[in-house]
């Protein structure tokens, strides 16, 4: 029994123990009373407490009506479902049969498909538990016949009464530091099984005493939650787009030690290199995406080199918004009524080409690479969207538009 590690001894065998999830724990209980079960599958991240909720269910099942199995997705497959099907289908078999199989995302679509016809015909109930979102890991088919719950995670009141569960089963004094409840909830969120496994593992070290320095040792980045999260990559975008190289490296090496996923903080980089840069240097999309490549590449710690090297150059860069301020403008003209000019569209055939598509087009390269030509529709040919500024090379983009379209657009 020692070996039996903590978050089993804790896993409640009835639904009136489970932790939260109080709207699921109602719809399961009702099922059973009512004796008219349906087929299903929990959704939610690893550690959640999806087999938890599911293993309650099952176990209040009446095993005078109900023949229940478990499999795992990952481990078996088309044999043993058929196998378990098949006896479904005896006709001395009286029993319901409930299949339950977690990791229901690993059966693959033929796997799937077997299951298919019966749970459709009302030979099988099916239960499921996956971590994967069940509108791209089922197959509609299948999923359009089974009801589908996500997990809620638990609140700082939960995690109390969690808390309280393991001080009861252990003999020592065991203490917990105050509003330790509202750190583990900040920090785990949906992680149930790696708070358990985490305190067990102070305890067999033997500190009686758990606070969020004893949670540390173990994990280091433990503190840093969701809303750290996203307060640190809102400082660091804004650093970056303040030109202020020493205020963004030290945040990048703050969400990087505590945790953060890097491709995070790279996709980041990519949206700022466009978004608050552009053409003021064309050469920092670039630099971003080089960091993205990189950052896939060779992962954590050495990504911190690519990563380190696109903040400062970025954070270096002349700033300049005027694509996105071009985009938004001419956006907001889409919805107008216009007509694309016959001109700009390709006769692709001779009704078209007589209906005068292609007609007075002029090809630019006929002209030396440029000639003076009206590209908007009719109604919006006075419109100016982009707005160069004069910043980096931008100035350079600027000079050219102004001498192209002297007197006819304003650069």
């Amino acid at each position: 029994m020692n070996n039996v590690p903590l978050y089993e001894k804790l896993r409640p065998k009835r639904l009136d123990d489970v932790l939260g999830n109080e709207k699921l724990k109602s719809i399961l209980r009702n099922w059973i009373l009512k004796s008219k079960i349906k087929s299903f599958v929990v959704y939610g991240p690893p550690g959640s407490g999806k087999t938890t909720i599911i293993s309650a269910f099952l176990n209040e099942l009446d095993n005078k009506k109900y023949e229940i199995h478990k499999i795992s997705g990952a481990l078996e497959g088309a044999k043993t479902l058929k196998s378990i099907i098949a006896t479904s289908e005896t006709p001395l078999f009286k029993k319901q049969t409930v299949l339950f199989v977690d990791e229901i995302h690993r059966l693959n679509k033929s796997e799937q498909d077997v299951l298919l016809l019966h749970v459709e015909k009302g030979d099988l109930i099916l239960v499921g538990s996956t971590t994967e979102n069940p509108s791209f890991s089922i197959n509609p088919a299948l999923l359009s016949r089974i009801l589908m719950f996500e997990i809620i995670p638990l609140n700082a009141e939960d995690i109390s009464v969690l808390l309280k569960r393991i001080k009861d089963i252990y003999p020592d004094d065991i203490i917990f530091a105050e509003n330790l409840n509202l750190s583990l909830k900040n920090f785990f969120d949906y992680d149930i099984r790696r708070i358990v496994n985490t305190i067990e593992a102070l305890i067999d070290m033997g500190i009686n005493e758990i606070t969020i320095e004893t949670f540390k040792e173990l994990v280091p980045s433990f503190g840093y939650s969701k809303e750290d999260k996203y307060d640190a990559i809102s400082a660091f975008i804004k650093s970056i787009r303040g030109s202020d190289p020493d205020a963004a490296i030290f945040y990048l090496a703050y969400m990087l030690e505590n945790g953060e996923d890097p491709l995070y903080i790279a996709r980041r980089l990519m949206i700022l290199a466009s978004e608050d840069i552009g053409l003021a240097d064309p050469m920092a999309m670039n630099i971003a995406v080089s960091a993205f490549q990189a950052t896939k590449e060779i992962g954590y710690p050495e990504c911190l080199y690519p990563l380190g090297e696109a903040t400062i150059y970025l954070s270096s860069a002349p700033k300049s918004n005027s694509i996105l301020n071009a985009y938004m403008t001419a956006k907001k003209h889409i919805n107008e009524k216009f007509e694309i000019p016959l001109k700009l569209r390709n006769p692709v055939t001779k009704w078209m080409k007589g209906k005068g598509y292609g007609k007075n087009y002029k090809y630019p390269h006929d002209f030396g690479g440029f000639v003076i030509d009206m590209y908007l529709p009719d109604k919006l040919k006075e419109k100016q969207f982009y707005t160069p500024k004069n910043i980096g090379f931008e100035s350079k983009i600027k000079q050219r538009l102004k001498k192209l379209w002297d007197g006819f657009k304003n650069y």
